[in-house]
């Protein structure tokens, strides 16, 4: 079994807000092979069973705040025994211009809240990850008004087409491993 999560903060008030966008690449995960996504109680969040090719997937959305991720993407793993190298992490990334994708098998999370989060719960670093751009930041923003603040009008048509690279990204993990895949998605920017 393999799991895929969408790092991003509860609530109808975060939505479509930047620090969202890996919600928004597994709702549309979902959209293409769930049928929705229900409430655990085991532990903190919402998941959608699905099959991409061959693999049995869980796609899950921690229903704690982006700080605290690692404890429900720790309890899934728990549940379900699956190992670190088969949890891919979706997540924002400020570091990298709306419209930009990057895969990786590893590595730091940088300064995102959510992955030392889930690299403290997990005690690794070692899982594959795509981070979403959502950047640069404004000089004159805070990064805390930034990553909380919606996208502008003019961003919806590159964030429509990033969310759905991001999920092809993940599709393809799942087909080809996350090497190939870092050589065919980490090149290209929609403009």
């Amino acid at each position: 079994m393999k799991l895929v999560v969408g790092l991003g903060n509860p609530g109808t008030e975060y939505e479509l807000t930047r620090h969202n966008a890996g919600f928004m690449v597994v709702d549309e995960l979902a959209r293409r092979h769930a049928t929705g996504f229900k409430k655990m109680f085991w532990f903190p969040a919402w998941q959608a069973k699905c099959r991409m090719g061959e693999e049995e997937v869980r796609l899950l959305k921690p229903s704690t705040y982006m700080n605290r991720s690692g404890q429900a993407v720790w309890g899934a793993m728990k549940k379900w025994k699956v190992a670190p190298e088969n949890v891919v992490v979706v997540y924002d990334d400020v570091d990298l211009a709306l419209g930009g994708i990057r895969v990786r098998s590893k590595g730091s999370g940088g300064s995102h809240n959510g992955m030392k989060s889930l690299s403290e719960w997990l005690e690794t670093k070692a899982f594959p990850r795509v981070r979403v751009g959502i950047g640069p930041k404004p000089e004159e923003m805070d990064m805390i008004g930034f990553v909380l603040g919606r996208f502008s009008g003019d961003e919806h048509f590159k964030l429509e087409k990033v969310v759905e690279r991001a999920a092809d990204a993940v599709e393809s993990i799942f087909s080809i491993g996350t090497e190939r895949t870092m050589n065919e998605f980490n090149q290209s920017v929609i403009g």
